[in-house]
């Protein structure tokens, strides 16, 4: 798998699963540091994803430490809606399952 580039989503990511987590996968990180920096930025620019928590979940992928950023939507329906407003906006996201 490729290196984690700030910014992007992790590569090795699967479609949701059909129960989905509700999580929102913005990101992947090189540190833990770089993942809430990301969050803060993006809330600074998209004012309407303040009442969104996020959560940065440590993965080992090809044998480095990535760090996931992700939103708490709820449920697998908000995750997807909340996804296309971020893509319409012109952020990289995935469902997380």
């Amino acid at each position: 798998a490729a290196p984690a580039r700030p910014g992007t989503p992790a590569a090795t990511a699967a479609a949701p699963a059909a129960g989905g987590s509700g999580m929102v996968q913005l990101g992947s990180f090189a540190s833990e540091s770089a993942a809430n920096a990301a969050w803060a930025s993006l809330k600074r620019r998209l004012a309407w994803l303040a009442p969104y928590n996020s959560n940065v979940a440590r993965a080992e992928v090809g044998g480095r430490t990535v760090y996931r950023l992700q939103a708490a939507a709820g449920s697998n329906s908000a995750a997807r809606s909340l996804c296309a407003r971020l893509s319409a906006a012109g952020e990289d996201c995935l469902v997380a399952r």
